[in-house]
């Protein structure tokens, strides 16, 4: 068994091994073994000797063999005619890789195979360390994000040191999102993308000094050293312009308020704050101060959200609700106007007043009325805040 790479104890697992046998198998034409530092087979290409001693390996292991060559069958218990040399981690004999053969067939791969087994198990070995390194990382952020850290005290700050994150630093966070996320969600090329975005974002928040990137299932968390609402604006531009040039994909942010509050707290309301975002469509950039309505929306149940909009499209298909949606939204961002609404809907003001006409004939509630236009507004802020998650069958 190999230690090394700061102390962790490098042991060969079979998955890894078997993955290198049967890569170096291909390569060379010859069955190809890897014993453990016991002298048990964990990967061969034949299949029959896995899971047997190897006495050979394990002489090459016990008596620190530069090289054991294996002149017939059955020389040592549980071996085949060729060769088999350390494999060497660190300075440290971690296992013992064999190929079988005719001595003059595979003495001529002998230390090449060696060499090559000793790169792939280091590299897959750095792969799965560093997995390793980002769990431990991700939990910590978690525990420090989402407020079970606040006790722990100074024994968290020196955690938080050693995976070189500062939590004594005061923090503005941002929470960003792919805009329509569930059309990429859903395949295998866009989970792809997703993931590529996810770098992008990652490799910006790093670039700039103590910044912190954490991600959920849907969400990039970007946790930044204290500053001004302007310059984190501009930073959620950045972003934004980034990913766009690379994936021509819309990214919509939301961003806390700067009051000094303890992380978690930071964070609700910059989720509150992209929540806002995605209800009101034309803004890809939320504040959380700037928010009113939204306040409470994540209070009322998505239940209840549903069967309100139910409610005021009682008898609707879904595609009638979006259209409707859709109308609305523009009608409430022009103020009421019949002329600017219409305009951006690229239909004639007579057109737009008939529309709104037959949706009072059909839900009873005038969207011109001052009282009935705040249930519609309620219900166009209830559709789009997420759609995905609201169930109108």
């Amino acid at each position: 068994m190999g230690t090394g790479r700061e102390g962790c104890r490098m042991d060969i697992s079979k998955r890894n091994a078997m993955q290198i046998v049967n890569e170096i198998s291909g390569i060379i034409g010859q069955h190809v073994n890897m014993m453990d530092a016991d002298g048990t087979i964990i990967a061969s290409t034949d299949p029959e000797r896995m899971d047997t001693y190897h006495e050979g390996a394990a002489r090459v292991i016990g008596e620190h063999l530069d090289e054991l060559i294996i002149q017939s069958d059955d020389e040592y218990e549980g071996t085949r005619k060729g060769i088999n040399l350390p494999i060497l981690l660190d300075g440290e004999i971690a296992g013992v890789v064999g190929i079988t053969g005719e001595r003059d067939e595979v003495v001529k791969y002998g230390q090449i195979i060696k060499k090559m087994t000793e790169i792939l198990l280091i590299e897959n070995f750095d792969k799965e360390q560093k997995k390793i390194d980002d769990r431990i990382r991700t939990r910590f952020i978690d525990e420090w994000l989402y407020g079970d850290a606040i006790s722990q005290g100074q024994a968290f700050i020196q955690r938080g040191a050693r995976l070189g994150i500062d939590i004594t630093l005061p923090r503005r966070v941002l929470v960003a999102e792919i805009e329509n996320l569930r059309d990429y969600s859903d395949s295998p090329e866009g989970q792809r993308i997703i993931d590529r975005v996810n770098k992008t974002v990652r490799r910006m928040v790093g670039e700039e000094k103590n910044g912190v990137f954490a991600k959920t299932a849907s969400q990039m968390i970007c946790l930044m050293p204290d500053c001004e609402d302007a310059k984190l604006r501009f930073f959620a531009q950045q972003i934004q312009a980034q990913v766009w040039r690379q994936f021509s994909i819309r990214v919509i942010v939301g961003a806390d308020s700067r009051d000094g509050s303890l992380l978690h707290q930071s964070y609700l309301r910059a989720h509150k704050a992209l929540r806002a975002c995605r209800a009101s469509r034309g803004s890809t950039i939320r504040f959380y101060d700037d928010i009113n309505l939204e306040l409470f929306m994540d209070e009322i149940p998505q239940t209840s959200k549903a069967e309100f909009i139910r409610r005021i499209f009682r008898g609707f298909t879904p595609e009638e609700i979006d259209s409707w949606v859709h109308l609305l939204e523009v009608y409430f961002e022009a103020d009421g106007s019949l002329s600017d609404a219409a305009a951006q809907l690229f239909i004639h003001k007579n057109t737009l007043q008939y529309k709104l006409r037959k949706l009072c004939e059909q839900t009873g509630y005038d969207p011109r009325s001052l009282s009935d236009s705040s249930l519609f507004y309620l219900a166009v802020q209830f559709y789009n805040e997420n759609r995905d998650e609201l169930n109108f069958v």
